[in-house]
């Protein structure tokens, strides 16, 4: 039944949905003026797939970040509302952006993703959206933890943001050690670059798990509004027991539902993308079972 609070609930929506659509917009055309490209001319004349894939990736994460900023009550008013989104949304637009210079300095040091991804490099693209799709996860979740709209909120958000890229850079690392002991010292940095979709692949679904872990990491940490950076360490601790913990079970669970494959010729030397997937697959599935284990912890404990 229509009433003033349906309506003003219905008004609150729109809104949200408009700004919604503006600030995932503002993003494509961003990137493309932070590049020096024409997103038209990446995507419809050069039919670049790599840049497609790694917008889909930073407007799939944006749109996660926006989720947590309109969700719970709205606001007294439509300003204060639209105000509230906006911010959080342009937090998430410089904070994607700062990932990706993350990426490029200190993750993936040896080559430009940026100027991979413009050479139309699939792999690049893959690992940008992959990297993007973490960084949402992980400022979801945090939005959602501080639980307040506060500017002392923001500043947890951000703590969080500079303690996850850690976690990723040693995700990273980690898969680069594992590849060089596999393949006499070969750099998996020097091969992405050259262009192998299955590694690409592989990698996007540890570092999505990673994300995940983070994600479930909170579940366990209480937030102190009074020393964030002291929440955003001890969540940075858990977060790296957690991904651990998902790098071990999903070695297990590998072993398992691939035995009689041999992953590494299948992936790394022949590409064979499906295998990948499936690995992808099993990182990411080990993750997502963990969440809702971690929420079930917090209750008992």
């Amino acid at each position: 039944m229509l009433n003033e609070h349906t309506l003003w609930v219905a008004g609150i929506l729109c809104l949200n949905l408009a700004l919604s659509v503006i600030a995932i917009s503002l993003f494509r055309y961003l990137q493309g003026v932070l590049a020096g490209v024409n997103t038209t001319e990446e995507l419809s004349r050069k039919d670049n797939f790599a840049f497609g894939i790694s917008f889909a990736g930073g407007a799939l994460a944006l749109a996660m970040i926006i989720a947590s900023a309109v969700g719970g009550e709205p606001s007294a008013s439509l300003i204060t509302e639209a105000i509230n989104v906006a911010v959080y949304a342009l937090l998430g637009i410089v904070l994607l952006k700062i990932g990706t210079l993350v990426n490029d300095a200190l993750i993936f040091h040896r080559f430009s993703l940026k100027a991979e991804i413009y050479r139309e490099n699939i792999s690049a693209g893959i690992i940008q959206a992959a990297n993007f799709l973490a960084l949402g996860i992980i400022i979801q979740s945090s939005i959602r933890w501080v639980e307040t709209e506060s500017w002392d909120g923001l500043v947890s958000v951000i703590f969080v943001f500079i303690a996850s890229q850690v976690l990723l850079l040693c995700v990273t690392r980690l898969r680069a050690r594992i590849y060089m002991r596999r393949h006499q010292g070969q750099r998996l940095q020097d091969v992405l670059k050259e262009g192998n979709p299955a590694l690409a692949i592989r990698y996007a679904g540890h570092i999505i798990a990673a994300a995940l872990g983070i994600s479930a990491a909170a579940h366990l940490i209480a937030y102190m509004p009074e020393t964030p950076w002291i929440s955003a360490i001890i969540w940075l601790v858990v977060s790296v027991t957690i991904a651990g913990l998902i790098t071990l079970l999903s070695m297990i669970a590998r072993c398992i539902i691939l035995k009689g494959i041999d992953t590494v010729e299948e992936v790394d030397n022949q590409k064979n993308i499906g295998v990948a997937f499936i690995e992808a697959e099993i990182f990411i599935s080990i993750a997502i079972i963990l969440n809702p284990i971690m929420t079930m912890l917090d209750s008992i404990i």
